[in-house]
């Protein structure tokens, strides 16, 4: 191999190597940021296909309360639009984004989550609040596109509540 060869190798070498360490862009933190009003708007539209185009196929949700992982797109379908479950519309989401951060494909978003949604089982509807904090790993994609790849979320515990004991 000739010095110049050499010398091409190992450019081209470290610049892919410079470009997987690479900082975001300001552009790659204002798609990860509108990754997450897409997946608001998703929820509150009634769009499950919509929900599932933020995130890859082989995504990973992990619940609140300590439940079980969900790998893949089937067992996370199962978890959020389960077949026969009664009719559920979430009728308010505030996300908020407080980190985003990263390099190259690979980024974190940490922030807050506010969600209201109404479920009507026998006829009754029933409001049903939730806030929590979530953390989510996404990936930018061969097609520059940004996508969910782990889902973290969590809501504070119950608050226990003491009765007075008589004197």
């Amino acid at each position: 191999m000739t010095l110049r060869r050499l010398a091409v190798l190992l450019i081209c070498c470290s610049s892919a190597a410079f470009a997987a360490d690479a900082p975001l862009t300001a552009l790659d933190v204002q798609h990860i940021r509108q990754l997450h009003q897409k997946y608001r708007d998703a929820w509150l539209a009634g769009d499950a296909d919509g929900v599932r185009s933020v995130f890859v196929a082989d995504q990973v949700l992990l619940p609140h309360h300590g439940d079980a992982p969900r790998v893949g797109r089937k067992h996370v379908d199962n978890f959020w639009f389960p077949a026969g479950a009664p009719p559920t519309k979430v009728t308010s989401m505030e996300v908020t984004c407080e980190e985003v951060g990263g390099s190259g494909s690979t980024a974190y978003v940490w922030g807050h989550d506010n969600v209201s949604w109404e479920l009507t089982r026998e006829g009754k509807t029933v409001t049903v609040t939730n806030k929590g904090a979530y953390l989510n790993v996404v990936r930018k994609q061969p097609n520059g596109e940004w996508k969910i790849f782990h889902h973290m979320r969590d809501d504070p515990a119950p608050q226990q509540r003491w009765k007075k004991q008589p004197l």
